[in-house]
């Protein structure tokens, strides 16, 4: 798959703006808009192409309708999480509780999805591999670690730059998720991102999120061939 306008492939990284507890900056978008512009895997050139999504269910859909017209080889949102210690890689979606009004007030009736592709598909899982990226990525940003504040014992270990996640939520990141989901399950994943300097600086985020962009090209590069 090829960008429409050159010869190199595409990826996508979104990241939303501000809401409720969030409201002057969202630490997502300040770590995504911090993204290389073009990354080279193998001597393959991508395009990585940044996207400001706004908090709204009407956005997420004409933001994901427009995003895979465009066949991107990856799919990558990021959101924020109040309660992040560090970047968690989130491995699904769930399909229903989308209760909470978003930014306009507007919520989901019934509180789920109907999916063009999975229908009301419950759970969707992503098919990169989570654990092998979050394994990866924590040896290579080794020094990226979050501090333990409880009292220290043996068995207490700091966390590492990422954690495998199965708790993406059930308000627009766990939407926006279910909704690259079903339109590509080896190609769309979801990272949270914890608040700016809870631990991380933004530019150490967006260094954790770009090493989980290249993980997931080896990985979709394997794949396709």
């Amino acid at each position: 798959m090829a960008s429409s306008d050159r010869n190199r492939k595409l990826i996508l990284v979104s990241g939303f703006g501000p809401f409720l507890g969030h409201e002057t900056v969202n630490a997502s978008w300040e770590a995504v808009k911090l993204l290389p512009e073009v990354l080279t895997h193998n001597g393959v050139e991508y395009d990585l192409e940044k996207r400001l999504v706004a908090v709204e269910y009407a956005a997420v859909d004409e933001a994901v309708t427009e995003i895979w017209k465009r066949q991107p080889d990856l799919v990558i949102h990021v959101g924020v999480s109040g309660i992040a210690k560090c970047v968690y890689v989130e491995k699904l979606a769930y399909n229903h509780k989308f209760i909470r009004g978003d930014n306009s007030g507007e919520k989901l009736p019934n509180g789920s999805s109907e999916l063009p592709n999975n229908g009301h598909a419950n759970v969707l899982r992503t098919e990169l591999d989570v654990d092998k990226i979050v394994t990866a990525v924590n040896q290579q940003c080794d020094e990226c670690v979050a501090p333990i504040k409880a009292p220290h014992y043996d068995n207490l270990k700091p966390l590492g730059a990422t954690k495998a996640s199965k708790n993406v939520g059930n308000f627009l990141c766990g939407y926006i998720y279910l909704k690259s989901l079903d339109m590509d399950k080896k190609r769309s994943l979801f990272v949270h991102v914890p608040p700016i300097n809870k631990p991380f600086s933004s530019e150490k985020t967006a260094e954790i999120v770009f090493a989980i962009v290249q993980q997931c090209v080896q990985q979709v590069a394997e794949c396709d061939s």
